[in-house]
């Protein structure tokens, strides 16, 4: 096709990005075309002149004064030497003298209102069919004396509206082609983005492992091609995390929905027996409500992530809600034989989504617990420094390898061995999200088979420092602290 023109170029998008360079080369052609026509003009017009100033050269030359007109006109047309009219002035009397050398009649009636004084190139003469175009030159010859003759400039006149009109007529009839070609440096300049786009289309459709050359395609396609394979590089990356995300939930939640496919088989199998109906029911609610827990926890953590969580922030003490969460963590930590200890300043008033904010205490109390140590401890630390509310929770568990310490905020992540125990891998990157939404940060620091510290700062615009210190405890069982 014409200048490698498809069908998709004549789109509508296409044209709107190629207006302005239609605009523009148009713009420009109508400038060399004036540029053009004012060059064409400028040498007619001394061409006219140096004409003109040669005939009255001449004639002057073969008439040593105008005055000798003033007695006798009979050798009038050997007088002219090619010019259309001789005017001599002389004080207040006037001598016009007209020639005819283009054959037509000649017109007192178009000099007589021509001033005597007047010159330039192209000047109007007459109306009508006596209408003519005439180079005038005036000169003075002593002090109250001048000549004016004039030469007929209707060829070159008429050479320079023919250039006028076959100009115009060019400039309409390029215009026709300047629209293509301006479709074609449009589509120059996409160039780069259309090989891109094919070469993205190629690595889509045929290699998973490929990339753009990130090299020889000049500095800014070059830059461009570094961060489009920077953002490939993270989409196969989250492709693998999810797939081994779905892995990992499907794994999970596996057993609730066999035991509750179990459970309502059991109950189908119970005829007329409304107790073991009963308790079937029952254990499917529990069942149900435990994979709508986990569903839940995982949109949590989506809306955090992505910056939609709707945060109730109110003003509340910092130390009620690390008690609240002790407290329904009590019996938990008994049954591991593990000792809870609260350290706090109080009153500190902060200002946090309540409920947020203790399902942050709750998951790193219950991740202590559960990673703990049987017989272990747990201290939860909170205090304002360096202008931050800073909480921390410390264990004797496990601990977390140094390996593993980037990834346990990542959404679904278990390491090895966390698979021993019951969890989606939600909790901490839960954690993390919503401390994020309030402002904060959250870091780590573990040594394994020793312990570790989760620590969490609030900033200090939404802290409000009381007075006072309170410490609680909860021990277990044999009275451990």
């Amino acid at each position: 096709m014409f200048l490698k023109l498809n069908k998709e170029d004549f789109t509508w998008s296409r044209s709107k990005k190629a207006l302005p360079v239609f605009l523009l080369l148009w713009m420009g052609g109508l400038l060399l075309a004036g540029m053009y026509l004012a060059g064409i003009r400028n040498h007619l017009l001394d061409i006219e002149q140096g004409e003109a100033e040669k005939m009255l050269d001449a004639y002057l030359a073969a008439h040593r004064s105008p005055l000798r007109h003033f007695g006798s006109l009979s050798q009038r047309d050997n007088l002219m030497e090619g010019l259309a009219f001789i005017r001599v002035v002389q004080g207040v009397d006037q001598l016009l003298v007209v020639g005819d050398p283009a054959g037509a009649a000649p017109s007192l009636k178009s000099f007589i209102d021509l001033s005597p004084a007047i010159s330039g190139v192209w000047l109007k003469v007459g109306a009508g069919d006596e209408e003519r175009r005439l180079t005038v030159i005036t000169r003075q010859y002593d002090n109250d004396g001048s000549i004016q003759a004039g030469k007929d400039a209707g060829k070159t006149f008429g050479l320079f509206r023919k250039n006028i009109h076959n100009t115009v007529a060019i400039i309409l009839f390029g215009t026709i082609f300047l629209w293509p070609i301006s479709l074609y440096f449009t589509k120059q300049s996409l160039a780069p983005l259309i090989y891109s786009r094919e070469m993205i289309e190629v690595l889509a459709e045929r290699s998973k492992t490929g990339l753009l050359p990130e090299e020889g395609n000049g500095p800014e396609l070059d830059s461009l091609y570094r961060q489009i394979n920077r953002l490939i590089r993270q989409n196969r990356n989250l492709v693998s995390e999810m797939q081994q995300s779905l892995d990992n939930v499907a794994h999970d939640l596996r057993t609730p929905m066999t035991r509750l496919r179990s459970v309502a088989e059991f109950g189908l199998q119970a005829e007329g027996d409304t107790g073991r109906l009963r308790e079937a029911l029952s254990d499917c609610l529990e069942e149900s409500e435990r994979v709508l827990a986990m569903l839940k926890i995982m949109m949590s953590v989506a809306e955090a992530e992505s910056g939609t969580m709707r945060l109730e922030v109110q003003a509340c003490d910092l130390a009620l809600t690390l008690e609240q969460v002790v407290t329904l963590y009590e019996y938990v930590a008994e049954e591991r034989k593990i000792s809870v200890r609260l350290d706090t300043e109080r009153p500190v008033s902060i200002f946090v989504d309540a409920t947020r904010i203790s399902q942050v205490w709750a998951n790193l109390l219950d991740n202590a617990i559960k990673y703990g140590r049987e017989g272990g401890w747990v201290t939860i630390g909170a205090r304002l420094t360096d202008g931050e509310a800073e909480v921390i929770f410390t264990d004797n568990g496990m601990g977390i390898s140094a390996n593993e310490q980037g990834k346990i905020w990542e959404r679904l992540y278990r390491g090895d061995r966390s698979r021993s125990q019951q969890g989606l891998g939600l909790g901490l990157s839960y954690v993390r999200a919503v401390v994020l939404a309030h402002g904060g940060s959250v870091s780590v620091a573990s040594t394994l088979h020793e312990g570790s510290s989760f620590i969490v700062r609030l900033p200090v615009a939404q802290v409000n420092r009381g007075s006072g210190q309170h410490t609680g405890k909860v021990t277990d069982e044999r009275g451990m602290v």
